[in-house]
């Protein structure tokens, strides 16, 4: 299959292109360019914006969808119908199996596992307060299975096998087993007892809106490491 030319990407040789595939998606008036590796494939219905960095031998899913300021590794695979809403890091070898979520501010590191319909959250109190959005840091060599739901700000220590369907609400030292659903109804706090936020339920552009502010003015996150793509991509 031949690769096509795309006026806002870079496209490394031998990288599979094929039909009804977007790459460096121009989603603001400051968007830089996708940066796809080599030896790779896009399938159809793929959709990448600008302002993402890939590695080598990187696949995607068909209707993958990889919003504004994505980095990644090599060998990353992203599956059929997955989401990565931007300013994401990924390390070398992460897979994400179909209809994934990870919302932004969430990182990876190497050789990380994700089954089917895993969510990633990163807001602990939506609608109810303005904190700065924090999604989980996932360290290297750790395998989460099917159906399982990451609270925002959690971290997952290295080499810790998340059983499927495990509802994670609090850090997970390296090398443990997390299995079971800790789900409790109980009176609504205070704190959340308030009605939803005007400014995010009435909101008029998201973040990579071509109106919106710039992009690169987005917050990341103290302690996660050097931000995703800091600047537009040339």
């Amino acid at each position: 299959m031949v690769k096509k030319q795309y006026e806002n990407a870079r496209i490394g040789e031998s990288t599979i292109v094929e039909e009804n595939v977007t790459v460096g998606l121009k989603y603001h008036p400051e968007c830089g360019k996708a940066v796809i590796g080599e030896n790779g494939i896009l399938r159809a219905g793929t959709i990448i914006y600008g302002d993402v960095k890939i590695g080598n031998y990187f696949q995607s899913g068909h209707h993958t969808v990889i919003r504004a300021r994505v980095e990644m590794g090599d060998f990353c695979t992203v599956t059929n119908g997955a989401v990565i809403e931007g300013m994401v890091k990924m390390g070398d070898a992460v897979r994400l199996m179909s209809h994934v979520y990870v919302a932004s501010r969430t990182v990876f590191g190497n050789r990380v596992i994700c089954g089917p319909n895993v969510v990633f959250l990163n807001e602990k109190r939506p609608g109810r307060a303005e904190d700065i959005t924090k999604g989980a840091f996932v360290e290297d060599d750790v395998m989460i299975g099917g159906g399982c739901l990451i609270l925002p700000g959690v971290r997952i220590g290295e080499r810790s096998f998340i059983a499927a369907g495990a509802v994670v609400t609090k850090d997970v030292p390296p090398r443990s087993l997390v299995m079971g659903f800790p789900a409790r109804i109980m009176p609504l706090p205070e704190e959340l007892d308030v009605p939803c936020r005007p400014e995010m339920a009435f909101q008029k552009a998201d973040l990579w809106h071509p109106e919106g502010p710039s992009p690169f003015d987005a917050v990341w996150v103290d302690g996660y490491g050097d931000p995703p793509v800091p600047k537009a991509l040339d």
